[in-house]
């Protein structure tokens, strides 16, 4: 491009490549060199020129693990490709190349930067053959009478984004530029060793990376309830929506993008809405009036596409929303991520590592106190990377969380934080590590409120429970992985009070969480119950009361039941009873709290949970207990079958079903299918009401686009019951070579149910389940 170099005069230097260059006016940032005209072809000039540019889509799609994406394979389909590897591209041309006489040259530049230059790594100069202080370098491969075949490697650090190529062309005294009218995406490579997010394992890379479903889990301790996600990182929209999202929510200089730490903490803040208008509006009310109800989310896709097309926040999500998206997201730029759920996941408001609950006489939680909470599950994400701002041994697994929660610097954000550092109680480390070390670690301490003028009593301390069974998805099978070891050690060993007495110490928070009651041992008090409660039948909470001395007590005991929200916040009294009784020296005695199904079923929150609790008094000795649990109430699971395998292109029926488990019919009743590669998002209506214990049926079709492992996620709701989902891992094969079909339809079999496709309706549609 441009004349001779300034410094040499000689045409065929190409020293104004390289901005540590002499000739380089100093701290220029901008690009500055003349842009000469490109002549139009003529097919009787003896000048080299280029006529078009071939990208070699097909070619660079397998080696980069590009092939999936949807812009891959359009009708014009454009290149996207992973940093630090080869790729190649044809460039046409009108006559052969005269190593001697033609020079050629490549410039880069990042597509959305307002002033390419050099020293930021937006504008990139390669001379052909030469090496480039960029890290980036080209070579030709082989030539022909009418084209040279490129390959190019780009920096292994390089900005992650859409990029510009032009070819300069320089034969004798004369530059000719050469635009490619098409640009190129450059990704995240976590197959090239030198990329900050390189994953040693095959399968491992399979797994965080091409992966476009998967499992996320809800639930509580007692109770992990795997739910599919459709990740979707692949299809149309999606990865110019991350990008998008980078640059114009998040605002990210393109010069920070080449940069996994910045990238996703940018990712933990745009894809929610408080503060910058994200992707997904949070709302935890329960009124989801002008939305999607979270749980009727069943994957990523119309998330995105909806975002990317109206640039208006989505209504509504909640944390395995949230994660979903944050996962789709990061392996759609080529960062490995995967979805992870805290059971009994603490949320600390304080900073001060503890969660602090106060309770008066009659056990009913304060809520205007009650700051903190306990949720019954939390779901955030980990990213793979190396951590060079804290040095080797914080590398690996980093904490990311875009549930907007608490403000970090200013923004609803959190992340990335190492899971070496959460481990060893490092919480003096960036970024968040103390919310996430509490949210798993956080002593359980229980308040009586006593009233403003009247020391506050503590009634008990909880130092296990907290960060339980943290789970994702195993690698290569639809498995629950257990990883609670990578955030902290065993709950009340010396290795875990260690690591909590040292996190305090650093976390120089002044509140009282020492100052615990001795144990006492002459009444014993033993909370149980029955957790595996399904939908529609009565449940009971138990506490047994052992009298160890040899002399009577009389004890009063409050058993209560109330419906919850998910995050820990109680919501409704369901049932409450007071028992006085009197234990003779060396005795047992059992209380029990009934609850039925038409006592609570009226009540219930979002997901069905419920808080139990236990507060009792010792009257002679004024000792108090207090306890309290949670459970979900477990919905079926939708059973799924398919008729015979699955190939590219064939059309193949599956059933969904599932019984009814409540006491009343089921009405207005509808499935939602999904599953990448396999079909577009299909809405099945019911057309009669499901009966006391009936049998809810649907028959689709689906209709694979690409072969290998997939997931087929069913959901259903209704008026009286949703939330209600099943997904089944199947194969994709490709047709034998012997074997021909026709095209069908996407038409639904079953005629209990009709069927419109995703694309066919709007949001609005979606969640009011008409």
């Amino acid at each position: 491009m441009g004349n001779a170099c300034s410094s040499c005069k000689d045409s065929g230097c190409f020293a104004w490549l390289h901005p540590k260059q002499p000739n380089l006016p100093p701290k220029v940032e901008t690009d500055s060199r003349p842009k000469p005209v490109t002549p139009l072809y003529n097919e009787h000039d003896e000048f080299l020129s280029i006529k078009n540019f071939n990208l070699m889509t097909k070619e660079n799609g397998i080696p980069h693990h590009t092939n999936e994406y949807e812009l891959m394979e359009r009708e014009k389909p454009r290149l996207v490709v992973r940093r630090g590897q080869a790729f190649s591209i044809t460039l046409n041309t009108n006559k052969p190349m005269d190593s001697e006489k033609d020079k050629l040259s490549l410039v880069f530049t990042v597509a959305d930067s307002k002033s390419p230059s050099f020293g930021s790594g937006t504008l990139v100069g390669v001379g052909i053959g030469t090496e480039s202080d960029s890290g980036w370098s080209a070579q030709i491969k082989e030539t022909t009478d009418t084209s040279i075949v490129l390959s190019i490697t780009t920096s292994c650090k390089a900005i992650v984004g859409e990029w510009k190529m032009e070819v300069d062309v320089q034969s004798g005294d004369k530059t000719h530029t050469y635009p490619c009218e098409s640009t190129f995406f450059l990704l995240f490579n976590p197959w090239c060793q030198g990329d900050a997010v390189y994953l040693e394992g095959a399968a491992e890379k399979q797994e965080y990376v091409l992966n476009d479903s998967g499992l996320i889990w809800r639930g509580t301790t007692n109770f992990h309830r795997p739910c599919a996600w459709n990740f979707a990182q692949f299809e149309e929209d999606i990865l110019e929506c991350v990008l998008y999202v980078l640059s114009s929510v998040c605002r990210m200089s393109p010069s920070n993008r080449g940069d996994p730490i910045k990238v996703t903490r940018a990712i933990s803040a745009g894809v929610n809405s408080p503060d910058d208008s994200g992707v997904l509006v949070g709302n935890w009310s329960s009124d989801y009036s002008g939305g999607t109800p979270p749980t009727k989310w069943g994957g990523s896709q119309l998330i995105l596409q909806e975002y990317f097309k109206t640039k208006k926040p989505v209504k509504f999500g909640q944390c395995w929303v949230f994660s979903g998206v944050v996962t789709s997201a990061c392996r759609a730029i080529g960062i490995p991520c995967r979805s992870i759920t805290n059971f009994a996941s603490a949320h600390d408001t304080h900073n001060s590592l503890t969660i602090d609950l106060f309770f008066d006489d009659e056990g009913e939680a304060i809520e205007r106190l009650n700051a903190d909470s306990v949720w019954n599950f939390h779901v955030w994400n980990e990213v793979w990377m190396t951590r060079p701002d804290l040095g080797a041994e914080y590398k690996g697994w980093q904490c990311i969380d875009a549930t907007p929660q608490e403000e970090s610097d200013g923004q609803y954000r959190c992340g990335p934080a190492s899971l070496a550092a959460i481990k060893k109680g490092d919480i003096n480390k960036p970024y968040d590590v103390p919310f996430v070390f509490a949210e798993v670690n956080a002593d359980k301490l229980f308040w009586k409120y006593r009233g403003p003028c009247q020391p506050m009593k503590l009634l008990g301390r909880k130092t296990e429970g907290v960060g339980q069974f943290v789970s994702t998805k195993a690698v290569g099978r639809f498995m629950r992985e257990d990883v609670t070891h990578l955030y902290k050690h065993k709950d009340e060993s010396e290795e875990e009070r260690k690591v909590m007495l040292h996190a305090l110490r650093l976390c120089e928070n002044n509140f009282a969480r020492y100052y615990l009651n001795e144990e006492f041992e002459e009444v014993e008090f033993d909370f149980q119950l029955n957790d595996d409660i399904v939908i529609g039948q009565p449940f009971k909470s138990t506490v047994v009361v052992e009298n160890k001395s040899n002399k009577e007590h009389e004890v009063e005991v409050v058993l209560r039941a109330d419906t919850m929200l998910y995050t820990g916040q109680i919501q409704t009294l369901v049932k409450k009873e007071r028992n006085e009784i009197k234990l003779e020296p060396h005795s047992k005695q059992t209380i029990h709290l009934d609850v039925s199904f038409d006592e609570y079923y009226s009540k219930l929150a979002d997901q069905c949970a419920m808080n139990l609790a236990c507060l009792a008094k010792v009257k002679e000795t004024e000792f108090e207990y207090f306890a309290q649990d949670d459970f979900r109430c477990r919905k079926p699971d939708i059973a799924i079958e398919v008729d015979g395998e699955l190939r590219v292109g064939e059309e193949t029926r599956c059933v969904a079903s599932f019984r009814n488990p409540l006491p009343m019919a089921l009405t207005r009743g509808r499935f939602i299918v999904q599953g990448a590669g396999l079909t577009r998002v299909q809405f099945l209506k019911l057309k009669d009401s499901v009966p006391v214990d009936g049998c809810a049926k649907c028959e689709f079709l689906v209709k694979p686009t690409l072969t290998g492992e997939k997931t087929i996620n069913v959901m259903f709701d209704s008026k009286q019951l949703e939330d209600v989902d099943g997904h089944l891992a199947v194969n994709v094969f490709e047709i034998p070579t012997s074997v021909t079909h026709t095209n069908g339809t996407d038409q639904p079999l079953n005629g209990d149910a009709n069927t419109s496709e995703g694309e066919g309706l709007t949001m609005s549609e979606l969640g009011s389940g008409n």
